[in-house]
């Protein structure tokens, strides 16, 4: 029997063992990722047959793989399987075991973070910088430039194209509930995190409207 393990940027792999199994922000569901991200019911996990297939449940922000975009796909070893905007590493191993198979701590990634995640984990971040245009935005932030402006357009909940104040509007809102589950992050471990997610939200900013926060003093 086929076990998957998802290895988040932080803390202990997750092994899969229920199929089918749904992941989403519900604190129902049977892997609970609570992001903003994420939708409450956001994609399913199937064994089939040798493999798993992952299959995405009309979620707002979208179900991605390697930073391509699926509704329904066959999961591999190596791959970065992102829910919303939490992403973690996929790692299938032919029998269960009671130790989590070696896993390396960051998965792969081509597309941007912008992340919290299961239980307790977030993310990794990366760290803005001042560019002139999105594409320089998209590098400096570690991004793939073909894809980084939708990528912080869907981690603000922007339409692509969206005025300077609705990217401003939307970054307030996001930055301000960050800024409360920082206060109130009980360990020094959560408070790195939150600190990573702020660090993301501005390279969307970045990304989407180079200069915006500057401006505004931020």
């Amino acid at each position: 029997m086929i076990s998957l393990w998802l290895a988040p940027p932080e803390g202990d792999p997750i092994r899969v063992e229920k199929s089918p199994a749904m992941v989403g922000r519900d604190p129902g569901v049977d892997i609970v990722i609570d992001h903003s991200s994420v939708s409450r019911r956001h994609a399913l996990l199937e064994r089939s047959g040798e493999s798993w297939v992952v299959a995405d449940q009309k979620s707002g922000n979208g179900t991605w793989i390697d930073g391509q975009r699926i509704i329904k796909a066959i999961l591999r070893t190596g791959q970065s399987l992102r829910f919303g905007a939490v992403t973690f590493g996929v790692t299938l191993r032919q029998a269960p075991t009671a130790v989590p198979p070696p896993l390396p701590k960051t998965p792969p990634r081509a597309e941007p973070p912008p992340s919290a995640a299961p239980a307790a984990v977030k993310p990794p971040a990366t760290t803005p910088a001042p560019v002139a245009t999105p594409r320089a935005a998209a590098a400096a932030a570690g991004r793939t430039p073909s894809t980084s402006e939708a990528e912080a357009a869907e981690l603000l909940g922007v339409p692509p194209g969206a005025p300077p104040h609705e990217i401003r509007r939307k970054y307030q809102k996001i930055y301000n509930d960050y800024q409360i589950r920082l206060t109130n992050a009980p360990t020094a471990s959560l408070k790195r995190m939150y600190q990573k997610n702020l660090q993301e939200l501005k390279a969307a900013v970045e990304v989407l409207a180079p200069g915006l926060l500057e401006k505004d003093g931020r």
